[in-house]
């Protein structure tokens, strides 16, 4: 516990060091401040019982803020949110969805960034408290990310770690990138100490015994490669993850896409790949079969920028296989497609359409959105309907402001006439601040 608090003051003392820094350094040209607020509310209904019903509203409030000075520069994304009904014992959630500072062109070669930080490396993606370094050397030609910290809430809320030694993601990727060639290798290693908890279980005697339960650290560890190359009107790529704990392969994917004449395009993919299940987790015991997939489309798109396209998948499990297909069009304003599969996944028939117009130079922008499904999961059930629409409207009476309101309907087996309604507030804002001058 003693180093998980040393461990989150130092994150916050650097946190506080590099704000600084962004306030007094380069002091000519000020602070740059872009920022974003979003207040929002959506409302539902619920059934507790048949026939009866609660209507529920929840608010919420989004800060988004970019803070710039030279090379030094925070980050930030905070929302809060609560039920707008009143209830005595609920308590607001918030959450930190990312909040760093960093400091970018050290000796003109790297990058730092600390605090709860975002990253996406290869095999590697997700959210840590700690530090992400990004080096680059040959004409930025050659790349090299590392990054470690403590695991973040799940939820991403603000909250205690656990220990650091069972609770941590650390990894790195090494990219390069030519005219015609680029290839990466990557490496990630993620521990998440699961809570433990008390529950009842019944002894030799069939007698309630009461248990503390701490369950052992979950495990995840991939190293991977991947890679991509241009021949004239040709593109390849390529890519390989394997799974370190089970000492297996988690995916592989092979693609190329053939340009033969301006508008045309064909491409095929082979894709395998296994679930993500954490060493030493519950599910680990089930017997987790791998899937192979083999796809392939053709598009074309004209001049006015509409694309029409159609694309088929064979997929393949342990002892059985199904197919599914796509066809479409889709341009600047709306798109419409048509999805169905058959075989093991189950039948499926489906039918989407939505789009957007711009009015009045933008400033006001109706949108629509509508979908029917029918689906069985093999061919002895029955078949079930889902119909959904949604109609909203954008509107920008300002450059730094926008309202955003939506209406939902879902109807299926289980919401006969679910309707549902989204308004949300936007607010840019950009500011020259000129502290310490």
């Amino acid at each position: 516990m003693k180093a998980d608090t040393t461990l989150s003051r130092s994150v916050a003392r650097m946190t506080i060091i590099c704000a600084i820094c962004v306030l007094t350094s380069s002091t000519a040209f000020g602070q740059l401040v872009n920022g974003r607020l979003i207040t929002s509310m959506y409302a539902w209904k619920q059934y507790d019982t048949v026939g009866v019903s609660k209507k529920f509203t929840r608010g919420f409030q989004s800060v988004l803020l970019d803070v710039t000075q030279g090379d030094f520069s925070l980050h930030g994304h905070f929302q809060g949110a609560v039920m707008l009904q009143k209830k005595l014992d609920e308590l607001p959630d918030y959450r930190l969805y990312y909040g760093y500072a960093q400091w970018k062109n050290i000796m003109n070669v790297a990058d730092l960034s600390f605090g709860r930080v975002p990253f996406f490396a290869g095999v590697g993606n997700g959210t840590i408290d700690g530090a992400l370094t990004r080096f680059r050397m040959v004409d930025n030609r050659v790349r090299m990310t590392i990054y470690g910290g403590a695991n973040t809430p799940i939820d991403m809320t603000i909250k205690k770690w656990g220990p650091i030694s069972n609770n941590f993601t650390l990894g790195g990727q090494f990219l390069y990138s030519g005219d015609d060639l680029s290839m990466g290798l990557s490496y990630m290693n993620r521990q998440r100490q699961r809570p433990a908890y008390w529950t009842t279980r019944l002894d030799s005697l069939a007698n309630d015994v009461t248990l503390y339960v701490d369950p052992v650290t979950t495990k995840e560890q991939y190293a991977g490669g991947d890679m991509s190359y241009w021949l004239s009107n040709i593109r390849f790529n390529a890519r390989y993850d394997f799974n370190v704990d089970y000492r297996v392969t988690q995916r592989a994917q092979m693609g190329v896409r053939y340009n033969p004449s301006e508008g045309w395009g064909v491409s095929a993919e082979y894709l395998h790949h296994a679930p993500h299940l954490p060493y030493k987790s519950f599910f680990a015991v089930f017997n987790a079969s791998t899937l192979d997939e083999f796809e392939g489309g053709v598009d074309y798109t004209l001049k006015s920028a509409t694309r029409f396209f159609i694309r088929g998948a064979a997929v393949r499990y342990v002892d059985d296989n199904s197919f599914r297909y796509t066809v479409g069009v889709a341009n600047n304003f709306a798109s419409a497609s048509y999805r169905g599969s058959t075989g093991y996944a189950g039948e499926l028939n489906a039918v989407s359409l939505q789009g957007s117009y711009p009015l009045l130079d933008r400033k006001l922008i109706p949108t629509f959105g509508a979908a029917y499904t029918s689906y069985k999961l093999n061919k002895s059930d029955k078949t079930e309907n889902t119909l959904v629409a949604s109609l909203g409207v954008i509107a920008r009476p300002l450059q730094m402001l926008s309202i955003d309101v939506q209406g939902q309907w879902l109807n299926n087996k289980v919401y006969k006439n679910d309707v549902r309604l989204y308004a949300g507030l936007n607010f840019w804002f950009t500011e020259q601040l000129h502290f310490f001058e």
